[in-house]
């Protein structure tokens, strides 16, 4: 397995730095209607008190309040700093760890696995099919995966090109958003100005079809049985923003 460093998620370590969470709020009404449709879709496909992994779980902002909801959640993410951010916030019940989601730590050990917030798709076609091969290893027999990522659909019509927009500290954060036909990747180029600050972050995405991601899944190992526009539970539809599809381990 090539060092992080040496992939498309190059990127990775100094997006999800210690800036992060300044450039990126996250509030309660954005937060609590995902955190509700993904209970709700656990729920209704497995035990009360069920196994879950969060995969790519950042500060734990969806692995806190679904270990409220009495599942045992473990949450794995690379960034150390919002590993430790997650822990300060849970105060236990929560058991967080570090680790490449590309070889998950773990044995065939989970009732689910969710991975949220366009938390797929940082690495070459190759290891992003490796990571579903991944996700379906570490699944019990018969379990599910909860995935969520950009509607690419919607997004390659409706991304502004150049945008920006002032932090609460006052800082400009300018962004440009540019597509590439050939990879199906997005690059998102970022330039952080504050009174004595200038600082820019890039990240870079491949964006799958709901046709490709299908595919993947099922050469993963699973079926797909629901796909969702939004976390309103909305039909996957055009000009939806989100693509979540529900997977069972075949």
């Amino acid at each position: 397995m090539r060092p992080l460093e040496q992939t498309e998620a190059a990127w990775v370590t100094e997006y999800y730095g210690e800036d992060y969470l300044r450039l990126y709020q996250y509030p309660d009404e954005r937060t609590n209607p995902e955190v509700e449709f993904v209970a709700g879709v656990l729920a209704e496909r497995i035990a009360p008190g069920g196994l879950v992994l969060d995969l790519a779980c950042g500060h734990g902002r969806h692995a806190i309040p679904l270990a409220a909801r009495g599942y045992r959640i473990v949450g794995l993410d690379y960034q150390l700093h919002l590993l430790q951010k997650a822990k300060e916030t849970a105060g236990g019940g929560v058991f967080f760890v570090r680790g490449d989601m590309r070889r998950l730590p773990f044995p065939e050990t989970f009732d689910a696995v969710v991975n949220l917030f366009t938390a797929f798709g940082y690495f070459s076609d190759e290891e992003n099919a490796g990571i579903l091969r991944e996700i379906a290893r570490v699944l019990r027999p018969g379990g599910w995966l909860v995935l969520d990522v950009a509607n690419r659909d919607a997004l390659i019509r409706t991304a502004q090109p150049r945008s920006w927009k002032r932090l609460p500290d006052g800082s400009l954060l300018i962004s440009e958003w540019t597509w590439d036909v050939a990879t199906g990747r997005y690059t998102h180029w970022q330039l952080l100005l504050g009174e004595r600050e200038r600082r820019s972050f890039t990240h870079s995405v491949r964006v799958y079809t709901c046709t490709e991601l299908t595919a993947l899944l099922r050469d993963a190992g699973f079926t797909v049985v629901a796909r969702h526009g939004g976390f309103n539970g909305e039909a996957l539809a055009l000009d939806a923003p989100r693509l979540i599809t529900i997977a069972r381990k075949q």
